[in-house]
């Protein structure tokens, strides 16, 4: 009996030397494996052109992409997590979690026009440089075409954050007395997203990790369960899994597309009138833009076709909820409801890198686009509409 407890110890010990050994294996390549990835990715994005016309060289553009990985976050009370500082060569990132934004209009910020940009990662640009993100983009034309101004845009975007989140960091800013005078938002991507995710409409993305870390300091099953499902090892049976089970999860999101699609949407619609309040209580101006996907791009490039075809079992889904939005009667009489989901649709050259984020050129077409809508927020009250409809017409004319 003791010769077979003692053997079973041995083969035990054995099997717990043998998948340590394995998990720092495979820590090591896959810390090599997601490396070389991003620059891998990053020649792909290179050679299809999207980047063409920058000046930027291959080397910096590998930067951009390498600081997105480099990227890291703190925790942050009501959001979850917000960034942490950086200091890189492309993405700047300052104390206060928000990433630097070209403000050439400037000049005291007391007393400027507050423009607050909310939004997930597609309006904090990933893959741009600091000044040629959204709203770097919005700052410069706004200079451009009102000189004389004193405007102030701030990137609020964060990766991941929804129009759930976004409304709580506008709360957050007006009980600190941050009053801005206009209020924009970006959405659509991540509302599908964490509604995917999550399975129900209106959880933060990746609510499903928050729930699963909750009490861990009390639980040290938790505590077992998340070190398991956070090893090298388990990422490689997930992978397997994906790979010989994949037909099954797509199946599994047609067939929920239509009620979490209407859930998507009438939560998102719910958000709109909550802002809405706000802006009659503190005397802002708040737009709402429906963003662009690579669904809802006309004339795809190759790359993008290539993208679609990577993502296709998100389209239905994307298509569904962005419908019940715009056809939504209170959507319908908002004019400061704008889709621009379109705004893509006269180009034919390479926009995305991925099925949603897009390239400098991208972020310029976006920013022109809001530009269009809110134009007139910025004409100073002693022109006469003479000259208020004049320079609409030569902001037309020079776009």
């Amino acid at each position: 009996m003791k010769s077979k407890l003692k053997f079973a110890l041995i083969i035990f010990r054995n099997v717990l030397i043998i998948l340590f050994l394995l998990e720092i294996a495979l820590g090591i390549f896959y810390d090599y494996y997601d490396d070389s990835g991003i620059d891998g990715n990053t020649e792909r994005i290179i050679a299809s052109g999207i980047y063409e016309g920058s000046g930027l060289t291959d080397e910096d553009i590998k930067i951009i992409h390498r600081e997105l990985r480099e990227q890291d976050m703190a925790w942050e009370p009501y959001l979850h997590y917000r960034f942490k500082p950086m200091q890189g060569k492309h993405n700047t990132i300052y104390e206060n979690g928000l990433r630097k934004t070209a403000n050439p209009s400037l000049k005291d910020s007391a007393t400027a026009i507050k423009v607050f940009c909310f939004g997930g990662s597609t309006m904090y640009s990933s893959g741009a440089r600091d000044e040629y993100t959204i709203p770097s983009e919005l700052s410069k034309i706004i200079h451009k075409t009102f000189p004389n101004q004193n405007v102030e845009v701030t990137n609020f975007g964060c990766h991941g954050y929804t129009r759930a989140t976004e409304n709580i960091q506008l709360q957050r800013e007006l009980i600190k007395n941050n009053i801005p005078d206009i209020v924009i938002f970006y959405d659509g991507v991540n509302e599908v997203i964490s509604g995917h995710q999550n399975n129900e409409a209106g959880a933060p993305t990746n609510a499903y990790n928050r729930k699963r870390e909750f009490k861990l300091a009390h639980s040290y099953k938790k505590r077992i369960r998340l070190f398991l499902t956070s090893s090298n090892l388990y990422r490689l049976i997930t992978t397997i899994q994906r790979k010989l089970f994949s037909g099954s999860i797509y199946a599994q999101m047609s067939a929920r597309s239509d009620a979490l699609s209407e859930a998507i949407a009438k939560n998102y619609i719910g958000l709109v009138k909550v802002s809405k309040s706000l802006e009659a209580a503190y005397g802002f101006k708040v737009f709402n833009f429906m963003q662009p996907n690579i669904y809802s791009k006309k004339n795809l490039t190759e790359i993008e076709e290539v993208y679609h075809k990577d993502q296709y079992h998100y389209e239905n889904l994307y298509r569904l909820s962005y419908e019940n939005v715009r056809t939504d009667s209170l959507m319908i009489t908002d004019a400061t409801f704008v889709d621009i989901s379109n705004v893509f649709d006269t180009t034919n050259k390479a926009i995305y890198f991925d099925f949603c984020h897009t390239g400098e050129y991208g972020n310029q077409l976006v920013a022109e686009e809001i530009f269009k809508n809110i134009q007139s927020e910025f004409v100073p009250k002693t022109q006469d509409s003479v000259t208020i409809l004049e320079t609409q017409q030569l902001t037309k004319v020079t776009q």
